[in-house]
């Protein structure tokens, strides 16, 4: 929220118009948000579309969701109408929800603890903490991306890295690549 960042974040409030990756939403209204993109996120939903159905699953409301998706996929190009968010699946999630089985799911998040059915799926990613995070309970004390004026590694980050790891599951598992002997049925992404 605009309200809760730091002193030396202040200064995003700005630059709203001028950056392409940073958003402002509920202008002037009590819970006034800042959205920034993580580096690399164009580039990694349109390579992995190309592998994969996508689908969002938010502990978020759908009104957050559609949000965000308005920014990164207006054209619903990569997730179309496959959103989840927590109305449909409160406390935990689930694939029960996503229509597809589960030996051809990967699952892209940076919170293990929901997904406690499924973590042979789960392919975790670093949080992303543009802003100082007010709720972390962290002792030690780090000044944020925004507050140190960079960002995370375009090349090397969080979203590069994942990107290669889902391009060779994809060549291994959906591609033939060194498993084509095998049969369709023993094809697992969770192996």
């Amino acid at each position: 929220m605009v309200s809760e960042l730091t002193e030396e974040e202040k200064y995003l409030i700005g630059e709203v118009d001028l950056r392409e990756d940073l958003w402002r939403f509920n202008r002037g209204y009590s819970s006034e948000f800042l959205i920034k993109l993580r580096p690399f996120v164009c580039e990694f939903l349109k390579e992995a579309n190309k592998m994969f159905s996508m689908y969002v699953y938010t502990m978020g409301d759908r009104d957050y969701a559609n949000t965000v998706l308005k920014l990164i996929d207006p054209e619903k190009v990569y997730f179309g109408r496959r959103v989840i968010t927590r109305k449909e699946s409160p406390y935990i999630k689930t694939l029960d929800l996503v229509l597809v089985h589960e030996c051809g799911v990967v699952i892209v998040d940076d919170s293990s603890h929901v997904w406690p059915d499924h973590k042979r799926n789960l392919l975790e990613i670093t949080k992303y903490n543009y802003f100082r995070d007010k709720t972390s309970r962290d002792v030690d004390y780090s000044k944020s991306y925004a507050e140190e004026k960079r960002d995370g590694s375009q090349k090397d980050g969080s979203l590069a890295n994942v990107l290669r790891v889902l391009k060779d599951v994809y060549e291994r598992i959906f591609n033939g690549g060194i498993e084509k002997e095998l049969d369709v049925d023993s094809k697992d992404v969770r192996m």
